[in-house]
């Protein structure tokens, strides 16, 4: 265990480092502030611990509408017989405390192994060793982490109205502006990943990005639009396959 004080200069940084709720607001108002002070103290865990939160909280409301979107699912399938889609439903209803309990602890197991240690590794990977950039992974991560706080807005505007509509099937792109039953095309596939949560989300990581690396601005938001764009096209081309999972 390290015992060694700090120096004066390093605790008068650290007393005059904001709190959550400075760090919290300025990563709606204004994000240079957040990633400054992430830079010179990294913090990751308070802001992920709340996402957890916000989405199993999301999915209990809205538990009714994510069966309902299995069910359909089964039923334009061609390979499923009217005989097992009954027996597909009647095991669904049957576990459906089941279902809801899986469904609260996947988010716990899945968004700090993929949406957190995942997709950081990948911007550090980036950030690190395809351009050459001197950054650690605990900063890149509590970057990530604090710049998907965005989330919670997208969370508190697209719940009420799933609710509402009664489906999942709810974007905030310019999939809107497609007909009703052009939800199941491509077009609709490409259009609805210009959430316009996620943009923003992505902007201003590509802020925090830049500051930890000391990159150029358009050297970073080049490097994580390209990223964006290489998921877009995997997320299009497999929209069936990762339809199957729920995704």
């Amino acid at each position: 265990m390290e015992n060694e004080a700090l120096n004066p200069a390093e605790t008068t940084i650290r007393s005059n480092e904001p709190g959550f709720g400075s760090r919290f607001i300025n990563i709606f108002v204004n994000p240079q502030k957040t990633f400054e002070s992430l830079n010179r103290r990294p913090t990751w865990l308070i802001p992920m611990l709340i996402i957890m939160a916000l989405v199993v909280i999301s999915t209990q409301l809205t538990f009714p509408q994510i069966i309902d979107a299995q069910l359909e699912m089964y039923k334009n399938n061609p390979n499923i017989s009217t005989e097992q889609l009954n027996a597909i439903e009647q095991q669904l209803n049957e576990n459906m405390q089941t279902q809801r309990i899986l469904m609260t602890v996947a988010p716990l197991i899945f968004i700090p192994l993929v949406y957190y240690l995942l997709l950081a590794g990948i911007f550090y990977f980036v950030g690190s060793v395809i351009l050459g950039g001197d950054s650690t992974f605990k900063k890149v991560l509590s970057v990530w982490s604090w710049s998907s706080l965005i989330g919670i807005v997208g969370t508190i505007v697209t719940i009420p109205l799933i609710i509402a509509k009664g489906t999942l099937k709810v974007t905030l792109s310019p999939a809107l502006l497609l007909p009703g039953d052009a939800i199941d095309t491509t077009l609709y596939t490409l259009l609805s990943k210009f959430d316009f949560f996620t943009i923003w989300t992505l902007a201003v990581f590509a802020y925090g990005f830049v500051t930890i690396y000391r990159f150029s601005v358009s050297k970073g938001y080049i490097a994580i639009g390209v990223l964006w764009g290489i998921w877009i096209a995997i997320s299009v081309v497999f929209a069936e396959t990762f339809k199957q999972f729920g995704m």
